[in-house]
């Protein structure tokens, strides 16, 4: 079934006021309308572009899906640049390459037929690498400082938001709580990548699991519950579950090493050989397996996680 009711510039309107309802506090009026224009701009753009160019491959919901994809990383990366202190003259240019990256990648998770939670996992993927590259080029062109890219590169609102707690809904019983606990985390892990929510699952007591199993099985669970009140728990819980998915150096460090066995140094060190000294210095050691000196480079697992991301992708490609 075609494209039918999809509105670009509607919906885009739509998405734009609702990621106004979600912009932090420390943004200024000035950037939130930055922000809001932004999502606006490269929603509606999509929107456009799916129906000139592919109105007969997606659905509307399809289709919608696709354009929130957009919106969400807009936004993500527009608070990322914005919190990072890089000057405004450069905003634009990268975000674009967000939005397309994201683009792209939804449109090779549709034309394969992947899942939603695996279009997700491809689509942060790739949204990661276009951002690191356009910082990497502002630094081989001497526009900024390779400490201020670590800076840059280590803003994450993803994250940010993901630490943020709220307060339980007041009055609820002590098993109303439980349940809504259950079911915003079946929703948070819906709209994971699959081995990321099996990670979390795992972490978790064979009760809590089995209720949270049975949760998901639930039909359009989204329309069952109260999205005010489940928000304010989704807030809470996000920074506990953060704290279980944060990837950890070490087992980064093994996944490179992995990378390794199965393609070769060559191959990595051929990927890999204009980036910053940092990066070279972290990956030579991690080959070399020296842990004592792999604990000195200073780089986020932020930045590690995107590097192995981005390595990952290209050696399979």
């Amino acid at each position: 079934m075609p494209i039918k009711e999809l509105n670009p510039q509607e919906f885009a309107k739509h998405l734009a006021q609702q990621a106004l309802s979600y912009v932090p506090a420390d943004i200024n009026e000035e950037h939130k309308k930055y922000i809001t224009n932004k999502v606006f701009q490269f929603c509606s753009i999509t929107a456009e572009h799916l129906i000139s160019q592919f109105k007969d491959q997606f659905t509307d919901e399809q289709a919608v899906v696709v354009v929130q994809f957009i919106g969400e990383w807009t936004f993500h990366k527009a608070i990322d640049l914005i919190r990072s202190g890089l000057r405004y003259e450069y905003w634009d240019t990268i975000l674009q390459q967000v939005a397309f990256a994201a683009l792209k990648a939804a449109l090779h998770a549709h034309t394969e037929k992947m899942e939603q939670a695996e279009t997700a996992g491809l689509i942060e993927a790739q949204v990661m690498e276009a951002y690191k590259a356009c910082i990497d080029q502002l630094v081989k062109s001497k526009v900024i400082q390779e400490d201020k890219a670590e800076e840059v590169l280590s803003q994450s609102n993803v994250d940010r938001m993901a630490q943020e707690s709220a307060q339980n809904e007041a009055g609820a019983s002590q098993d109303d709580e439980k349940t809504l606990k259950y079911v915003a985390i079946a929703l948070i892990l819906k709209k994971m990548p699959q081995e990321k929510a099996n990670k979390i699952l795992e972490k978790m007591s064979e009760e809590e699991r089995q209720r949270i199993l049975s949760c998901l099985q639930i039909e359009d669970i989204e329309s069952k519950v109260d999205p005010v009140v489940m928000n304010k728990y989704i807030q809470d819980l996000k920074k506990s579950i953060s704290r279980i998915s944060k990837p950890n150096q070490g087992e980064l460090i093994r996944s490179f090493k992995k990378l390794q066995e199965k393609y070769g140094e060559e191959e990595i060190i051929n990927l890999t050989m204009y980036e910053r000294p940092k990066i070279q210095e972290f990956l030579s050691n991690c080959i070399l397996e020296d842990a004592s000196n792999i604990t000195k480079v200073e780089l986020s697992t932020h930045i590690v996680k995107i590097l192995y991301n981005y390595l990952r992708i290209k050696l399979a490609a």
